[in-house]
C-alpha cells in the first residue's frame, strides 16, 4: 500500500484520480476541502509561511501515524506549497518520493514564480541528499506538448490524469516480474526525475520535463502477448528503441506481456543534477 498525500488544489486532484486504484492510500490537504475520509482542510492563510508554521495538531498527528512509503504531490508556486516540507517532516520515519509539478513560467505571477524557485530547489537538494528517496518532476506544458492539442475546458483534467495513470503504471511494473529484463543497477545518487511515454515507432521519447544532464534511463515495455511469443525481432527492436545517441546515459529496460493490441512504453529519466540552475553562470 503506497501512501499518497495530495497537497493544494492540483496535488488533491490527482490524488482523487490514484483513488481508483486499490495500491493507494489517499489523504487530502487543502484549503476549503470537503469533509471526507482522509480529508484535511486548513484555513486560508494570506501567508505562504503559515502554511508551515501553523499546520493544524490534528494533521500532524494524523500524519505521524502514517506507516510505508508516503508520495507526496503537490503544485510549484502555490502558497498552500510552502507548506510542504512541514507535511514531509511528519512522514520522514517513512520512505518519501515528491511529484512536483512545474507551473508555466509564461503565465505565473513574480510571486508565484519566487515560492517555485524556492520549493523547487529545496524539495531537490533533500532528494539528492537521500532525505527522499525521489523527486519526480513534471510540466503541464511539456505534457501538453508530448500528447498533443488538449481542449481547454478538460486541459487540466486530461493533464492529471495523464500524470495519474503513468505514474500508477509504472508502479505496476516495478511491482511485476517481467518477462525479459535488462536492468542496470541504479548508481544511488540520481534521485531527481521525470517520466514519461513513448511508442515502438517513434525513437523520441515524451517526457514529462525537459530534465538535463541525464544519466540513467529505465524503460518498462508493454507489449501484446501475440507479439512477445512470436516476434523474432522483438529484443532486436528494443535495443534500436532504448539505443542513445549519449552514450554516457546507462539504459535498461523490462518487457512485460499484456493482452491489449496495442504497446506502450513508459519511461522514467534520472539525474544528479539540481535542475533550474544556470552552472554557467
Amino acid at each position: 500500500m503506497i501512501n499518497v498525500i495530495g497537497l493544494g488544489n492540483a496535488g488533491c486532484n490527482i490524488a482523487d484520480l490514484l483513488s481508483e486504484y486499490p495500491q493507494y492510500k489517499i489523504y487530502k490537504i487543502d484549503t476549503n476541502l470537503a469533509k471526507g475520509k482522509g480529508c484535511f482542510s486548513l484555513p486560508t492563510c494570506t501567508n505562504p509561511e503559515d502554511y508551515e508554521s501553523k499546520l493544524p495538531t490534528k494533521v500532524i498527528n494524523a500524519l505521524k501515524k502514517i506507516e510505508g512509503k508516503v508520495v507526496l504531490i503537490v503544485g510549484g508556486g502555490g502558497k498552500i506549497s510552502s507548506g510542504a516540507l512541514r507535511i514531509l517532516e511528519c512522514t520522514q520515519s517513512n520512505p518519501i518520493e515528491v511529484i512536483y509539478i512545474k507551473p508555466d513560467e509564461s503565465a505565473a505571477a513574480a510571486p508565484a514564480l519566487m515560492r517555485d524557485k524556492i520549493s523547487f530547489n529545496v524539495l531537490q537538494q533533500y532528494a539528492r541528499s537521500g532525505v527522499f528517496e525521489r523527486v519526480y518532476i513534471v510540466s503541464n506544458s511539456e505534457i501538453e506538448r508530448a500528447v498533443g492539442n488538449i481542449p481547454l475546458s478538460h486541459y487540466y483534467t486530461k493533464i492529471n490524469s495523464i500524470i495519474s495513470s503513468t505514474f500508477h503504471m509504472l508502479n505496476v511494473y516495478k511491482n511485476t516480474s517481467a518477462s525479459f529484463s535488462r536492468f542496470s543497477d541504479p548508481d544511488g545518487i540520481s534521485r531527481i526525475s521525470t517520466f514519461g511515454m513513448g511508442t515502438m515507432e517513434k525513437v523520441v521519447d515524451q517526457m514529462f520535463y525537459g530534465l538535463d544532464h541525464i544519466n540513467e534511463r529505465e524503460y518498462y515495455f508493454a507489449i501484446n502477448e501475440k507479439q512477445l511469443d512470436e516476434d523474432p525481432q522483438l529484443l532486436t527492436t528494443i535495443n534500436r528503441r532504448i539505443k542513445q545517441n549519449d552514450v554516457t546515459i546507462k539504459a535498461g529496460f523490462g518487457v512485460y506481456s499484456t493482452p491489449y493490441e496495442q504497446n506502450y512504453i513508459y519511461v522514467i529519466a534520472n539525474t544528479k543534477i539540481i535542475q533550474g540552475v544556470n552552472y554557467d553562470e
